[in-house]
Order: structure tokens, then sequence, then C-alpha cells
């Protein structure tokens, strides 16, 4: 009658052992970060001088110590000026359309899933994508994210920062498509420069940021300003998850994205 309880705790142990040791199926292979870091610099050193002395954005912009009372105390603390459109970073809906949803109420589910990348580094950098260089790509595969890799490279002067980017009709038909999101390395889906002569001109909001809107309308999160996508390319399982700071206004917000490459 001894030994039963001693073999019941072996089994306990070895059970217990075995299972300490395997594999966890949820652990991906490798984990490929997608955001590029954030400095006092790096704003401009992504979008280029040209185009942060049209939006305002400073060149070197504030990482400064906090300093309590007595300046003998100190907890290490620091306080960062972000920009909420540089690196990798969500465009809020409410930014350009009345009701739609700030940064923080974007669903978190909208921003995790499987991933479709589309390799369109081909396209000349000097105009946008069309609706028949879409429909070349692999056929959509709903519920995915669709990655866009242009192949985005910051200009070396002071010149507008060049890559291809959407039309507007390229994004009304994109947008129609069931993808959960949008992800890419272009600094926008619209082009800088374009969206800075047409608020010269004085038009509208609906042309200036004409590619934006179809995806806002329809649910559909824009993530811009990703790195290392090309990582992805001969990789056929991977998830993105990109998470946006819960920043309650209704411009954007900076997100750490990866791939969790299966």
């Amino acid at each position: 009658m001894r030994a039963y309880p001693t073999l019941l705790i072996t089994l306990v142990v070895m059970a217990y052992g075995c299972r300490s040791h395997a594999p966890d199926p949820l652990q991906p292979k490798r984990i490929v970060d997608l955001s590029p870091p954030v400095s006092e610099v790096s704003a401009c050193q992504w979008l280029g001088r040209r185009a942060c002395e049209s939006i305002g954005i400073p060149a070197r912009l504030p990482f400064t110590p906090v300093k309590p009372g007595n300046p003998q105390f100190s907890f290490g603390f620091m306080m960062f000026t972000v920009v909420s459109h540089s690196g990798a970073h969500l465009d809020a809906p409410g930014r350009l359309i009345r009701d739609g949803v700030a940064a923080d109420q974007v669903p978190l589910e909208r921003l995790y899933g499987p991933v479709q990348l589309w390799d369109v580094r081909w396209h000349d950098r000097t105009t946008p994508l069309q609706i028949n260089d879409l429909t070349q790509q692999p056929e959509i595969r709903p519920g995915h994210i669709l990655l866009l890799l242009s192949g985005y490279t910051p200009p070396a002067t002071g010149d507008w920062p060049t890559y291809t980017w959407l039309s507007p009709q390229a994004a009304s038909w994109l947008a129609a498509q069931p993808i959960r999101a949008l992800a890419t390395d272009m600094p926008s889906i619209g082009s800088l420069q374009q969206s800075w002569k047409l608020l010269e001109q004085e038009q509208q909001p609906e042309e200036v940021w004409a590619e934006r809107l179809p995806f806002f309308s329809a649910g559909i999160p824009v993530i811009e300003g990703l790195t290392n996508l090309e990582q992805l390319l001969h990789e056929e399982t991977a998830t993105f998850v990109g998470f946006p700071l819960a920043i309650a206004d209704r411009s954007g917000a900076p997100m750490r994205a990866a791939a969790l490459v299966y």
C-alpha cells in the first residue's frame, strides 16, 4: 500500500518536468521590430529638413530631465516631446472625420492579426500607385493586415521625401477590400509634398487628404512609418502587432510595432 503514494508522486514530478520543458506553441521563431527608434532628432532625420520646416517640426525636439524642487533629489525621470505622426504611428480618424475616433479609441483587435505583404518597391517614386498597380498583387486575404513595402529611405538633402504613395482612386479601391488594417513603411500614404501644395492652394480637406478618408470611413486603421518590412518578404506565417500609446487625442499616436514570425 505504501508504494502507491510514492508512485503517484513520481508520476506527477515526471509530468511536470515534461510539461516545463515542452516548447511553447505560441512562442514565435523570431520577432521583427518594425519601429524606428525615437530620439531628439529622429523626426526630421526621417522626414527630411524640407518637410519638417513646412510642417513646423523643430529639427531637435526637447528631451528634458525632470528636476525636483530640491536639486539634490533626482528620480531619473525625463519629459519627451514627440510628434504624433513621426516614426511608427497610427493616424486617427478623428483628425479628419467628424465624430471619428481618437487614437486611444481604435479597437486593438484591428491592430493585431495575420500579415499579408505586398512588395511595391518596383514602382517609381515620383508617381502614385494606381488601381491597376494593386490588382497585379496577390489576391487579398480577408482579415489580414496588409503591409505595403515601398522601400522608403529618408532624403539626404533638404528636398521633400520621395516615395511611391497611394492615389485617391487606389486608396478607395483598397479600402473596399476586406483587410483588417493597412500598414506601410511610407512616412505617409499620401505625398507630403502634394499635400503641402494643395494646402497652399487652399483646397478643401477632402482634396488634401483624399487618400485617407476612404480608410477612415471604412473603419480601417492606417499605420505609417514602419521599418524592416523587407525582413518579412520570404516568411509564410507572421502576425502583426502594433499598439499605439493610449493618447486621448484626435491626431494620432506613436506605436511600437512588431511582427511575430512563426
